[in-house]
């Protein structure tokens, strides 16, 4: 079938991701942040287990002589018991380990952001056609898969551990004192974590990749997108004005963007410049992209890839980049030169 314009077949231009991001639109594992709490408690209690353990050990020995006193003795104490010993010892801590971790599993996704707008209501959310969609879509089917895998994983690791290791935990432990008992508990709750730990980390992982391809395909334009953001950015001689004299330090996702849909890049010894033109979105052709040395490299590599017409002409290259300004029109000094390139090197 043939390909129309309507289809989404483009990769998102580095303009709509930074859009979709101001509005909080990122791909994101609910699963990241989850793995590193489980990781950072694990560690967290592995080495302040046993002073957890004394504490804990603290408040019932204290709690334990607290009907031996008079009401309003024993009322303070189990206040200040509960608050210093209970909450800010031992809950707090653990608390503040996972709220940590879990803003850190957020921040190294996709940073920080500030969006309000998705808690802006919208009749799409509340649409029951729209949300059956959203149920049997591709992306909530592998959601759920994953999350049966994740059950099935830790349900088999525990089957594992319990199986082997629950029964001689309780033969051994009938035999043990307290100090003992600690220790094949531990021992016990070492194994069941090393086994669980590795299979969150790696379902976190797939899971954090599917969201990144499905993120990137939703995102996906159509030809006529990218044609309409290119006349907004180029065509609008408001949006001229605002980045006249203004010189923007491009990154390589926004030079292979721009190298896309330039009509035509010319280069000279350790220098490419890459023009956009198409008839009615733009009066002139406009440069896209200027490059030196790697970056110049990287340019030529992007436009064998993409079938970008390439040419060698070092006085024009000189004067386009002496002259002209990324986002600007070329000079006029260059005109005659640029369209006799283009008519000839036809894209």
């Amino acid at each position: 079938m043939a390909e129309t314009s309507s289809e989404k077949t483009e990769k998102a231009t580095p303009q709509k991701l930074r859009d979709a991001k101001k509005k909080g639109q990122v791909p994101n594992s609910k699963d990241i942040p989850g793995a590193l709490i489980l990781l950072a408690l694990t560690i967290y209690l592995w080495v302040m287990g046993d002073w957890i353990i004394a504490k804990m050990a603290e408040l019932y020995i204290i709690s334990y002589q607290l009907p031996t006193l008079p009401f309003n003795q024993a009322l303070s104490a189990a206040i200040k018991i509960t608050l210093e010993i209970g909450l800010f010892a031992i809950v707090l801590p653990i608390i503040g380990v996972a709220t940590i971790m879990g803003i850190l599993g957020n921040i190294v996704q996709f940073g920080i952001i500030f969006s309000f707008d998705p808690l802006i209501p919208r009749l799409s959310k509340v649409n029951p056609g729209e949300g059956f969609k959203r149920i049997f879509s591709m992306k909530q089917v592998v959601n759920t898969l994953l999350s049966l895998l994740k059950t099935l994983a830790i349900s088999i690791a525990l089957y594992i551990v319990m199986h082997v290791g629950f029964f001689q935990y309780m033969n051994e432990i009938k035999q043990c004192d307290i100090p003992c008992q600690k220790e094949i508990t531990t021992e016990l709750l070492k194994q069941l974590m090393m086994m669980i730990l590795p299979l969150i980390i790696v379902l976190a992982t797939l899971d954090l990749l599917f969201q990144r391809m499905q993120f990137e395909k939703d995102q996906r334009m159509t030809k006529e997108e990218i044609k309409r953001e290119m006349k907004d950015a180029y065509g609008d001689p408001h949006v001229r004005g605002a980045r006249q004299g203004m010189r923007r330090e491009l990154t390589e996702q926004d030079i292979q963007a721009r190298i896309k849909t330039a009509r035509l890049v010319i280069i000279d010894i350790g220098l490419a410049i890459a023009l956009y033109y198409e008839q009615d979105v733009t009066p002139l052709p406009v440069i896209v992209a200027i490059g030196k040395a790697g970056m110049a490299r990287k340019m030529i590599e992007i436009a064998q890839i993409e079938n970008v017409p390439i040419i060698s002409d070092a006085r024009l290259v000189a004067d386009l980049i002496e002259e002209g300004k990324i986002d600007q029109y070329i000079p006029t000094s260059t005109l005659d030169r640029v369209a006799k390139a283009m008519r000839n090197n036809k894209r």
